[in-house]
C-alpha cells in the first residue's frame, strides 16, 4: 500500500524527486534518440525492413468535416485504431495513461467525471452537465455516465482541448472527447480478438462487414464481452460462498451499422447499440489506518465512554475504531472480542453491498446529402439509460444500512447542419441543434438489523443495551425502514450556430465562429417513506419495555429519517446562452503553422436540492450559475524532416467565471459530526500552461512523447473544511492549486516493427509520469500522492498481412502503487484509498479474415 511519510511533502525532497524523474525520462528519450540516430534512414540503406519513412498522415472530424489534425488550429490528441489496438486501450480509463492532461475520476456510471486541464471532475450532481463533452459519432452524450462502455470498433478517439461549443455539441467549456467508430464496408471482411489474463480476465470481440446490396448497402455488426476480476476480495461473501470480489469488470454489448449509398450525392449511416454491465464496482475503499491519537494541535481526540466493556491490547477506544469498543456489547466477535473492520488490506467484509446493473441502448440516424457545393447533415439520436447501484458499507458482518440510486435518463436529439466545400476565399458551417433530455434519480437508503445499535447516540444506546426487551426495540427502531429521496431533472434546448473561415491570403485564415443556445431546465424533489418500519409503541407494550425505551427507540428513528413530502418544484431556469470563438492561422510554410485563438465556452446551470431537508428549509434548493470560460491558445504545429518528425506546442490559458464545483465545507446542523455535501459556483478560477505533443518515425521505429505543464487555482475565496482538528473551522484554497491536477505529466511511448520474411513483430513501451498532487482540496497529508511512474511494456508477433497476430501486454510493468483516492481520517472515520491499477498481463489472439 502507499505509505506517505512527512519527508515526502518538504519541498526539497519533492524538487529532487522530480528531477531524478525528468532526469530518467529524458534519459529514456536520449537513449532512445541516439539509437535511432545510429539507423540507416533512406530506403535504399534501411532495405526490406523499412516499411515507412514518414508519420502516417492523421485525419479527424474535429470540425465536422474530415481534413488532417495537422491542419485543425487547435490543441488535439489523436489516439488511431492502430494505436488503440497496439496498446490495448479498451475505455475511457485507459486514456490517462496515454494523455497528460486528461484524468478520468469515479467509478460508475453516475460519478464518471473527465477532466481537461485539471478542471471538470465536478462531482456528481444528476442534474448537472459534465464540463468536457463526450460526442459519439456525431450525437453529443447528455449524461455523460452513458460513456461507461467498452469501445472495440474504434477508428479514431479525438480529445479537442479548449472549449468548442461552437462545432462540437453542448457545454463543452473545457473541451470534449470525439469518439468514432469504423464505418461498414463494402469490402467483406471479418475480425476475432480473444484475451485471458491476470485476474481472471476473459475478453472476446467479433466484428464483421460486407455488403448487403453491391455498392447500396453495407452492414457492420461488432459483439464484445469483457469480464475480469477485481482488486478487492470480500470476505464475507466467501465465507461458505462463492469468491466474490470488487472493482470487477463485466459487460457484454453489441452494436450494428448499416451504410446506405443510393447515389454518389446522398449517404445515410444506421447505429444501434446495446450494452449491459453487471459488475461490483462501487466498493474499492481501503482502510488504511485510524489515524493518530491527537489532532494536529495536539488536541487528544474525542474518546467514547465504553459500555459493559474495557478495550485491551491492540484496540484502541478512539476514532474510526472507539464506536465498535464502546459497542461492543452488540458488535463483537464470536469469541467476543471487539469487532473492528480490517485496516491495510484489499480484502474487505461487505455483507449487504450488491452488483451495479447497468443497461442503455441507442439509435442514430445520419444522413449526408451533397447539393452543389454544399453538404446537407441531418443526425438524429435517441438514448436511454438505467442502472441500480447499492452500495452497501464496509460494516462487515453487520447489516447497518445500504444506499444507493436507482437512475434513468433518457435522450432525443436532432441536428441540422448546412457545410459549404473548402477551397474558395470563404467557407462555413450553420446549423441547429435540438435536445429533450431527463434524468429521474431515486437515491434510496434502507436499515438493517444493526443499523439502531449503530446510530444510537451514547444515551439512547446505553438506556437500551441493559435488557432484551430494550435490544429489541433497539433493532427494530431502524429495522426494515426504508426510505428515498427523488429528483427528476428535465432540460430542453435548442441552439444555432455558425462557423466561417476567410482565406484572406493563401497562408492566412481568419475562424470566427458563434452558438446561441436557450434553454429551459426544471427540476423537482420528492421524499418518500417507502417502508416505515414496525410500531414501536406496540411493540415497547407487547414487549412491557419501560417509557424511556420506547422513547429512545423512537429518538432513534426520527433522528434517521427525513419527514416525508410530495412533489416540491424548485425555480425553473430560463437562460439565453452565447458562445463564441475567433482565431487566426497562418501557414509559415506547407508543413509549418502558428494559430492563434479566443473563445468563450458556457454551461449552462442547473438546479440542485440538499438531502435531508424539507420544504421551508432555506438550504434545501440552490440554483448553481451557468459556467463561463474565457479560453487563450497560442501554438504551433510542424513537420521536418520529410514528415517523420511533428512537433506541436501550444499555450493556453483558461479563466473560469463562476466554475461549478461541489464542497463540503459546513457542519450540519442536525448532526455536528458531519458534513454538508452540495454543490456551488467558484467565482473565479484559472488554468494556464504549456501542452507538447510531438512523434518521430524512421525506419521501423517510431517515438512519441507527450507532456503538459498545468497550473489550476482559485483566484477567489473558495472555502474548504481544515482537516485533522477539533473544531469545524476553515481555510481558504485562494492561489492553491485545484485537487487531483498533477502540474507536470509526460507520456512516452516507443513502438518498434521487427518483419521477419513473411512474419511481422512489434515491441511496445510506454511511460506515464505524473507528478505529486494532493487528492483532496483540504490538502491533508494523508491526501498526497507522490510523483509516480506506470510503464506499460507490449510485444507481439504475427504475419506480415496482419491476418493473425499475437500480443502480450503488460500494465503497470514495475508494480508500482499509486491512489486514484485519498481521504483523512476524522472524528469518526479512518483514513482510506482507492488503489490504482498493479501489475497485471493479458494475452490477446487477433485473427482478421479479408
Amino acid at each position: 500500500m502507499n505509505t506517505l511519510t512527512a519527508d515526502s511533502l518538504l519541498p526539497i525532497a519533492g524538487k529532487l524527486r522530480l528531477r531524478q524523474q525528468i532526469a530518467r525520462s529524458l534519459g529514456l528519450l536520449g537513449s532512445a534518440m541516439l539509437l535511432l540516430a545510429a539507423l540507416p534512414v533512406s530506403g535504399q540503406e534501411a532495405g526490406a525492413g523499412a516499411r515507412s519513412q514518414g508519420l502516417e498522415e492523421v485525419v479527424v472530424t474535429a470540425r465536422n468535416r474530415i481534413e488532417s489534425a495537422q491542419d485543425v488550429p487547435l490543441p488535439i490528441a489523436v489516439l488511431s485504431a492502430e494505436r488503440l489496438e497496439r496498446e490495448e486501450i479498451k475505455n475511457i480509463y485507459d486514456l490517462p495513461l496515454v494523455l497528460p492532461n486528461f484524468v478520468i475520476t469515479g467509478n460508475n456510471a453516475r460519478n464518471i467525471s473527465p477532466r481537461l486541464r485539471g478542471l471538470g471532475g465536478n462531482g456528481t450532481g444528476d442534474s448537472m452537465e459534465r464540463s468536457v463533452g463526450f460526442i459519439v459519432d456525431g450525437v453529443t452524450l447528455y449524461y455523460t455516465g452513458q460513456a461507461w462502455s467498452e469501445y472495440t470498433d474504434l477508428d479514431r478517439l479525438e480529445v479537442l482541448r479548449g472549449p468548442q461549443g461552437t462545432l462540437m455539441g453542448k457545454n463543452t467549456t473545457l473541451g470534449a472527447v470525439n469518439i468514432v467508430t469504423k464505418l461498414p464496408s463494402f469490402d467483406e471482411s471479418s475480425s476475432l480478438e480473444i484475451g485471458v489474463g491476470d485476474l481472471n480476465t476473459l475478453n472476446g470481440k467479433f466484428t464483421s462487414t460486407g455488403p448487403l446490396i453491391d455498392n447500396v448497402l453495407a452492414y457492420r455488426g461488432s459483439f464484445s464481452i469483457s469480464r475480469a476480476d477485481g482488486l478487492y476480495k470480500n470476505l464475507y461473501q466467501s465465507l461458505g460462498r462463492s469468491d466474490e470480489t470488487w472493482r470487477e469488470t463485466n459487460k457484454i454489448s453489441g452494436r450494428a451499422q448499416f451504410l446506405w449509398t443510393p447515389n454518389e450525392n446522398l449517404t445515410g449511416r444506421f447505429i444501434l447499440d446495446k450494452l449491459r454491465s453487471d459488475e461490483r464496482v462501487n466498493t474499492g475503499t481501503v482502510y488504511l489506518s485510524n489515524g493518530p491519537t491527537t489532532y494536529a494541535n495536539g488536541a487528544l481526540r474525542p474518546t467514547f465512554t465504553p459500555i459493559a466493556y474495557t478495550p485491551t491490547g491492540s484496540y484502541v477506544n478512539y476514532g474510526f475504531l472507539g464506536k465498535w469498543a464502546e459497542r461492543a456489547a452488540w458488535f463483537h466477535n464470536p469469541d467476543g472480542s471487539v469487532y473492528q473492520p480490517l485496516l491495510g488490506t484489499t480484502d474487505i467484509v461487505n455483507k449487504i453491498a450488491r452488483p451495479q446493473v447497468t443497461n442503455q441502448y441507442g439509435i442514430s440516424a445520419q444522413f449526408d446529402w451533397e447539393v452543389g457545393t454544399h453538404t446537407l447533415t441531418s443526425i438524429s439520436a435517441y438514448r436511454y439509460q438505467d442502472f441500480d447501484i447499492k452500495n452497501g458499507g464496509q460494516n462487515g458482518i453487520y447489516d447497518i444500512s445500504n444506499s444507493g440510486q436507482q437512475l434513468w435518463n433518457s435522450q432525443i436529439s436532432q441536428e441540422v447542419r448546412l457545410t459549404s466545400s473548402v477551397g474558395n476565399v470563404i467557407d462555413y458551417q450553420a446549423g441547429l441543434y435540438y435536445l429533450e433530455a431527463r434524468v429521474y434519480s431515486d437515491d434510496p437508503n434502507y436499515f438493517g438489523e444493526d443499523a439502531g445499535a449503530w446510530q444510537a447516540t451514547t444515551g439512547q444506546y446505553t438506556t437500551l443495551i441493559g435488557s432484551a426487551a430494550g435490544r429489541l426495540l433497539m433493532q427494530k427502531s431502524l429495522e426494515d425502514v426504508y426510505q428515498s429521496s427523488v429528483t427528476d431533472a428535465r432540460v430542453s434546448s435548442i441552439a444555432a450556430y455558425g462557423q466561417a473561415d476567410w482565406h484572406f491570403t493563401d497562408r492566412a485564415t481568419l475562424t470566427v465562429g458563434v452558438r446561441q443556445t436557450q434553454e429551459h431546465k426544471t427540476n423537482r424533489i420528492r421524499q418518500e417513506l417507502d417502508r416505515p418500519g414496525e410500531n414501536l409503541d406496540q411493540l415497547g407494550a407487547a414487549l412491557g419495555a419501560t417509557a424511556a425505551q420506547i422513547n429512545a427507540a423512537k429518538a432513534i428513528r426520527s433522528g434517521q429519517l427525513t419527514p416525508a413530502f410530495d412533489w416540491y418544484n424548485g425555480t425553473a431556469i430560463d437562460q439565453p446562452l452565447t458562445a463564441w470563438n475567433t482565431g487566426l492561422n497562418f501557414k509559415v510554410t506547407p508543413d509549418i503553422s502558428l494559430y492563434a485563438s479566443v473563445g468563450l465556452g458556457i454551461k449552462s446551470g442547473f438546479i440542485s436540492f440538499l438531502q435531508q431537508r424539507v420544504p421551508g428549509d432555506a438550504d434545501l434548493e440552490t440554483t448553481i450559475r451557468p459556467e463561463e470560460s474565457l479560453d487563450f491558445e497560442l501554438g504551433f504545429k510542424s513537420l521536418f524532416l520529410n514528415d517523420s518528425l511533428q512537433v506541436n506546442l501550444n499555450l493556453y490559458q483558461t479563466r473560469l467565471k463562476d466554475y461549478q464545483a461541489s464542497w463540503t465545507r459546513q457542519s450540519d446542523p442536525n448532526d455536528p459530526l458531519t458534513r454538508i455535501s452540495g454543490f456551488g459556483n467558484a467565482e473565479k478560477v484559472i488554468a494556464q500552461g504549456v501542452e507538447l505533443d510531438s512523434a518521430y518515425r524512421i525506419g521501423d521505429f517510431t517515438l512519441s512523447l507527450n507532456g503538459a505543464y498545468n497550473e489550476a487555482t482559485y483566484e477567489t475565496q473558495w472555502l474548504v473544511q481544515q482537516p485533522n482538528i477539533a473544531t469545524t473551522q476553515f481555510f481558504d484554497a485562494q492561489g492553491e492549486q485545484i485537487a487531483n491536477v498533477p502540474k507536470w505529466g509526460f507520456n512516452q511511448n516507443l513502438s518498434y516493427e521487427i518483419p521477419f520474411g513473411s512474419y511481422l513483430g512489434t515491441v511496445t513501451f510506454s511511460n506515464s509520469y505524473r507528478s505529486g498532487a494532493f487528492l483532496n482540496d483540504n490538502q491533508a497529508p494523508d491526501t498526497y500522492q507522490k510523483a509516480y511512474t506506470v510503464s506499460n511494456l507490449g510485444f507481439g508477433f504475427g504475419s506480415d498481412n496482419k491476418s493473425w497476430e499475437v500480443s502480450l501486454f503488460v500494465k503497470n510493468l514495475f508494480d508500482v502503487e499509486y491512489s486514484s483516492t485519498l481521504s483523512t481520517w476524522t472524528n469518526t472515520a479512518a483514513v482510506s484509498e482507492t488503489i490504482g491499477s498493479p501489475r497485471y498481463a493479458t494475452l490477446v489472439f487477433r485473427s482478421r479474415i479479408r
